[in-house]
């Protein structure tokens, strides 16, 4: 059934507030390649500045007691006649009706876009990420450690002292009882700090879960990582530590190094030394190497400053493609990213703030790339300009 001038606009104002369903986009993908008029129509309403003059116009209204009207008849006939006579308005009223109506509800609250010098908008902004995450205890308790207190007591009485950002877990006399696991989630926008039983530290980066024993035995001290962490490695030569990611295993005695497995696993080594073995190949690193382990385990110079920046409070983007810096961006800010023209080719420097607003991140890297964007609530959009600012 051909959709009729209620319904486009409808999904034309839906589009607008990045709110369009796969099936919406469907039908009004249709619409558009009916008639060059309907495109040309949907251009002018991407002129958020004058939809809001319009809108503006409309709230000649007492836009209050019109919706608490249009509420009441929402369910009758009137509210049918309303819909008949819209009609008849046009599409670029009906439009913008719609959009009034969405934005004249008593509850909302109305702001004009931001629109920087260099062409981004902003409905708003978005705020970094901080710390927060979760622990599950050995009994599959969750703990929200945002909200819980200064301590923690594990079943086997190990305590677990808590700070901001930091849990602590307490040396405990080994025994030879069977080892008892937590797991820490950092979920999107979090970070957090972990001082294992035997000292090590580990520094959690957003998206990333590790699994650990609450006390180590006698053997090996073995952890299970999923995203990225910085260790440091508290020594003890007669335990090496182990790190499982993605397949492979990190061998360590004492030592500082990176693993970022968001993708496939690379391991930045900064003192120390480890061993990588993955599919029956072993490689060694020498403190300023880093190893991608694919199909191959390949070492090359490592860029330590870049390696750890998100552990130090930085971005550091050092010949990355804008899909790269994106996937940080997304992970920090806990944003969903929608490409709207084919991301280039090119590679892009810069650095920034982790504790920087979303919009400062963006303006930055429309400098470097010549992308545009459009954040609204969680949703990023992006375009990119022919001749970008710098390249």
């Amino acid at each position: 059934m051909r959709p009729n001038q209620y319904h486009i606009a409808e999904l034309i104002s839906k589009y607008l507030r990045n709110q369009l369903s796969e099936e919406g986009q469907v039908i009004l993908q249709h619409w558009l390649e009916e008639h060059e008029d309907n495109r040309r129509l949907l251009e002018s309403f991407r002129n958020m500045e004058q939809v809001q003059q319009d809108i503006d116009f409309i709230r000649g209204i007492d836009a209050e007691v019109a919706w608490s009207k249009m509420r009441r008849q929402s369910h009758g006939l009137r509210w049918k006649r309303i819909m008949h006579a819209m009609r008849y308005v046009g599409y670029a009223a009906t439009i913008t009706i719609v959009l009034w109506i969405w934005f004249s509800r008593p509850q909302d609250t109305v702001a004009k876009p931001n629109r920087t010098e260099v062409g981004n908008i902003f409905y708003n902004d978005v705020k970094p990420g901080g710390n927060k995450a979760q622990l599950i205890l050995s009994d599959g308790r969750t703990v929200d450690l945002r909200a819980y207190a200064d301590k923690l007591q594990e079943q086997d009485g190990t305590e677990i002292v808590g700070s901001e950002g930091s849990l602590t877990y307490a040396a405990k006399a080994m025994d030879n009882g069977d080892l008892i696991y937590n797991t820490l989630l950092i979920p999107k926008a979090g970070t957090y700090h972990l001082t294992l039983s035997d000292g090590t530290k580990v520094w959690l980066n957003a998206m990333s879960e590790l699994t650990f024993p609450v006390h180590f035995g006698h053997k090996e001290r073995t952890v299970q990582l999923k995203g990225e962490a910085y260790f440091e490695v508290a020594p003890d030569a007669t335990k090496p530590f182990l790190v499982e990611v993605g397949g492979a295993q990190v061998h360590v005695l004492g030592t500082h190094f990176n693993i970022n497995a968001y993708a496939q696993v690379a391991a930045t080594l900064l003192e120390g030394a480890i061993t990588i073995s993955n599919k029956g190949k072993v490689q060694s690193l020498k403190p300023g190497e880093e190893a991608q382990v694919g199909h191959d385990i390949t070492l090359q110079p490592a860029n330590i400053e870049k390696a750890i920046a998100w552990k130090n409070g930085d971005f550091y983007f050092k010949s990355d493609d804008i899909k790269e810096i994106m996937a940080q961006l997304s992970r920090w800010y806990d944003i969903s990213v929608n490409f709207e023209d084919e991301p280039p080719t090119e590679r892009f420097n810069g650095n920034i703030q982790r504790s920087s607003n979303l919009s400062e991140v963006l303006d930055m890297l429309s400098y470097a790339s010549g992308a545009t964007f459009e954040v609204s609530g969680q949703q990023v959009s992006v375009r990119f300009l022919t001749n970008p600012l710098i390249t």
